[in-house]
């Protein structure tokens, strides 16, 4: 992949280069070995599915890293109700400027409030009026890497039981400072690859509603490059595939989705410049959390906000009307961002 051209942004220092992370490289095998970590089975609660896919991303990414650092790791558990959560933060690494891989497991009782808003989003199990024990499991994650020439990475899947009844969701996409159209090709082959497996249409409608969901309308610009993302996928609901397989065969992949071509981009250098813009582009990606995004909204409204406001960038600049010049990679960057989604797997 060719580093972008230098940064047009002005910053203090401009022109200073910066070496990059040394994080050691994965085995060549890497990107194959999602598919069998995701047969680990079926049959395992999904519960333990997940908590032992945190401990496995803890482990990758700490060795990805290379530099010593290592996660902080902050159990908890429920005021109301049942449940517990484990949430474990990197900060200062070579390749991670912070790193969150967070899981959560929840047994409650609906309230009124939220099981109206779910019988809505044609959930026709859930009684309206509320008091349906439930059960709700999830991983996510954020990657803000040091690197302006690496992408961001966010990723989550999460499964909601009620009764005999079961649904999915999940995705998982990338927000870079540079356009590098080699890594986004690969990115998303490799998401349609996995989706293949299960359905030929599972791809292209997972891209596609990516695309709508991760986008700031108040900017005309989507936040970044996409990936796949779906939702209320419900066991033995219609879908022509097993939509709990995909769910684990999806998660179990995340990593091998960016993490050689995130180590890759991480052997480039970067100036003082490139560095000034991603920290400007990262102010996009807090806009979009706090206005639009539905699960921090949600928890916004009496959630943990340790674990809710994980995701957000460890520094981030704003600068009034903040525009690249014409033609430059920062500009060729927003081109893409406020224009039509392309097709980078086709």
């Amino acid at each position: 992949m060719a580093p972008p051209r230098a940064s047009t942004v002005k910053a203090v220092g401009a022109g200073a280069r910066v070496a990059p992370g040394s994080g050691s490289r994965l085995p060549p095998n890497a990107r194959a070995r999602g598919s069998r970590r995701a047969t680990r089975s079926n049959a395992q609660g999904f519960d333990d599915y997940v908590q032992e896919l945190q401990k496995d991303m803890l482990a990758r990414c700490e060795a990805a890293d290379g530099s010593g650092s290592r996660f902080r790791v902050d159990e908890w558990e429920r005021e109301r109700g049942e449940g517990f959560g484990r949430t474990c933060v990197m900060e200062d690494g070579d390749l991670f400027e912070k790193a969150a891989v967070n899981v959560s497991v929840i047994r409650d009782v609906l309230s009124a409030e939220r099981a109206s808003a779910m019988s809505e989003r044609g959930r026709g199990t859930i009684d309206r009026a509320g008091g349906q024990p439930y059960e709700a499991e999830a991983l996510s994650l954020v990657f803000h890497p040091r690197s302006p020439l690496v992408p961001t990475l966010r990723a989550d899947v999460r499964r909601f039981r009620v009764g005999d009844a079961a649904w999915y969701g999940g995705g998982c996409d990338i927000t870079p400072s540079y356009l590098d159209e080699e890594l986004a090709r690969e990115f998303h082959r490799y998401w349609r690859s996995v989706c293949d497996r299960h359905s030929p249409e599972a791809y292209p409608k997972f891209k596609a509603w990516c695309d709508r969901y991760f986008y700031i309308p108040a900017r005309g610009e989507h936040r970044g490059l996409g990936g796949i993302f779906f939702d209320d996928l419900e066991e033995g609901g219609g879908e022509a595939y097993d939509v709990s397989a995909f769910a684990r065969d999806f998660s179990s992949g995340i990593l091998d989705s960016w993490l050689p071509l995130a180590l890759e981009a991480n052997r480039q250098e970067f100036t003082k410049e490139q560095k000034e813009w991603q920290l400007l582009r990262r102010g996009r990606y807090v806009e979009f959390n706090l206005l639009y995004d539905r699960g921090i909204k949600f928890g916004l409204g009496g959630g943990r906000m340790e674990s809710i406001m994980v995701s957000a960038p460890p520094s981030v600049k704003w600068r009034y009307d903040a525009r690249p010049e014409d033609g430059s990679e920062e500009d060729r960057l927003l081109r893409v961002l406020s224009g039509e989604p392309r097709e980078w797997a086709a």
